[in-house]
């Protein structure tokens, strides 16, 4: 055994020049009593990988993405199909009330209109048939909102609410993280500092609306489904429960995805088609409108933040305390998960621990916000809004500590080498030390899941306008073990543009339960003529693999607001910083 290797499916026997394919042995070989005791030294290092870690691997989905071939869920066309769309309830409990469906009807191509739980649905023989009936009807529905928590909800107006609650005796906020003691720290502190902060509902804006194609068994008890979507279990159970049957009953086909961001890991639109086809008793593709795809929207919840540190007599920072005030995404997105822990936000209170600072007494919790709007998962999760206040705030201690805050950082992450080794290289990077004429520079740094990632925004402000520049966007990550490098460059890529987006433009409003926005042209998205110069580094170590799809965005709005109060004086302490709450906020 000591003479044989293997590579690329053969068994070699150098001595000799035998070689056996896998295949070969397979069709002889018997599997022994006992396998062969394999330890940590018997495996391959770093240095003999193959395949893992090579920069000249490529990706087979690129050239049926640039060619045109690849298949989104959106490209799907079965025989016999028709076509759907929603118009959907404006929030979670509303039903279709009074409809009236003689003009849709009469619209050429229209076959059924039927009134459900989440919204009327049209079927049409075309696109353009369905739509243009949703359209009609839309000034003929009125909707029951008896059933809907959120029907009073009103996001600018809930914010003294929020505020309030936050430091109410009666706030009975959970536990989410903890090392040591804060409270007590914080009390024999010789300094306490205090910052709040905000970050509004957002919408994942994902580029291909949500849609879904299914066909329904005669006798409704199996189906076959063709979706893009994040988490093809869920859509599996989903379907079944609709046709209250079990999920083996269910064959999904997985499509490509014109944007996820989390918003497709909520299987409704599958629920949704699946009903539809099964009360049709034809084959449906559902696609909804960008109207009704925003109104159906999954948002990222509005938080509230309120910050407190505490300083020694000799200026270290001894305690921090971090109270979150929103909506709770798990009660929404992971009911399971909330019943098991008793309560608590995985998903919303995630980025708010401080593992890999050196602060000997701290604490985050939660303060629960119940409002029935549908939050959910968003790309980044919990660490887009907690890592915007965590790393804001952190670069206000520094400034009461009269301390450079990329010092600060090397200074609290003097005993984990790999976050000090992403901030360093970020500083190195962005040249830190470099004045700049009318710019600033900002730093920060986030981890996701063992994925530890620091970013540098190089800005200028428009004072007249409030409009935030980013000129240069700096960002490093340690993700352990890398895999396949160009795709974590693509990620960190692909972080840094959904975190500028969401930092300096993207807000959803909500009035009555309702969101209202209605597209683009309202809910502005990053454009290319704002696109920063991106700079990307992978710093390598020897810890395990971790993930990339969230590890950019954490730093990135946390990055700008420093580099404009390192500009300005003055603190940015909401999200997103659009034009018109800068000039506010700094006036």
């Amino acid at each position: 055994m000591a003479e044989l290797s293997t590579a690329s499916g053969v068994v070699t026997h150098a001595a000799s020049g035998r070689r056996l394919r896998y295949g070969e042995i397979a069709a002889f070989a018997t599997v022994p009593a006992q396998l062969p005791a394999i330890t940590v030294a018997d495996l391959k290092k770093p240095e003999q990988y193959k395949l893992i870690g090579r920069a000249d691997l490529g990706r087979t989905d690129v050239l049926s993405k640039v060619n045109g071939q690849a298949k989104f869920g959106i490209d799907v066309t079965v025989p016999d199909m028709v076509y759907a769309t929603v118009l959907e309830s404006p929030m979670d409990g509303a039903r279709p009330d009074q409809v009236n469906t003689a003009e849709a009807m009469a619209v050429p191509g229209v076959i059924q209109v039927l009134a459900l739980p989440f919204g009327v649905a049209v079927i049409a023989q075309t696109v353009e048939a369905s739509r243009t009936a949703r359209n009609v009807l839309k000034a003929k529905v009125s909707w029951d909102t008896s059933n809907a928590r959120a029907a009073g909800f009103d996001s600018d107006k809930a914010k003294e609410e929020y505020a309030r609650n936050g430091r109410s005796a009666e706030a009975k906020p959970m536990n989410a993280y903890k090392k040591g003691e804060a409270d007590q720290a914080l009390a024999s502190a010789a300094r306490v500092i205090e910052g709040t902060f905000w970050s509004e509902h957002t919408y994942h804006a994902q580029l291909e609306p949500m849609n879904c194609v299914a066909r329904v068994a005669a006798d409704g008890q199996s189906a076959e489904v063709w979706t893009g979507t994040q988490a093809p279990v869920l859509a599996a159970m989903a379907a079944a429960g609709v046709l209250k049957t079990t999920p083996d009953k269910i064959r999904l086909n997985q499509m490509l995805l014109g944007g996820g961001y989390g918003r497709r890991i909520t299987p409704d639109i599958v629920a949704q088609t699946v009903a539809i086809a099964n009360a049709s008793k034809r084959t449906v593709k559902l696609i909804l409108t960008r109207e009704d795809d925003m109104a159906a929207a999954r948002p990222r919840p509005m938080t509230h933040h309120i910050m407190r540190a505490g300083l020694d007599a000799q200026g270290k920072l001894v305690g921090w305390k971090h109270r979150i005030v929103a909506e709770n995404v798990d009660a929404v997105a992971a009911p399971p998960r909330f019943a098991a822990t008793g309560g608590k936000d995985y998903i919303g209170w995630q980025g708010s621990n401080l593992p890999h600072y050196d602060i000997a007494n701290w604490e985050s919790e939660g303060v629960r916000e119940q409002r029935g709007m549908r939050v959910h998962a968003f790309r980044g999760i919990g660490a887009g809004h907690n890592k915007f206040a965590i790393e804001s705030f952190l670069d206000e201690v520094a400034q009461a500590r009269k301390m450079d805050p990329l010092a600060m950082r090397l200074e609290l992450t003097q005993n984990d080498p790999r976050a000090r080794a992403v901030i360093e290289a970020v500083a190195e990077m962005s040249d830190w030390k470099r004045k700049r004429t009318g710019r600033a520079l900002g730093l920060a740094f986030a981890d996701y899941h063992g994925t530890v990632a620091a970013g540098v925004a190089e800005v200028s402000l428009d004072a007249k306008s409030g409009k935030i520049t980013v000129h240069n966007y700096w960002t490093a990550a340690d993700p352990g073990l890398v895999v396949h490098p160009e795709s974590v460059l693509g990620q960190l890529e692909g972080g840094a543009v959904f975190g500028l987006s969401v930092a300096l433009l993207e807000e959803l409003t909500i009035k009555g339960g309702a969101v209202q926005q209605t597209n683009y042209h309202d809910y502005p998205v990053l454009r290319m003529a704002d696109m920063p110069e991106i700079h990307t580094r992978i710093v390598r170590s020897g810890a395990a693999p971790t993930g990339m799809g969230e590890a950019g965005v954490g730093p990135v709005a946390p990055a700008i607001a420093n580099a404009v109060a390192q500009l300005t004086g003055k603190r940015l302490r909401e999200l997103p910083m659009t034009p018109a709450r800068v000039k506010r906020q700094l006036a």
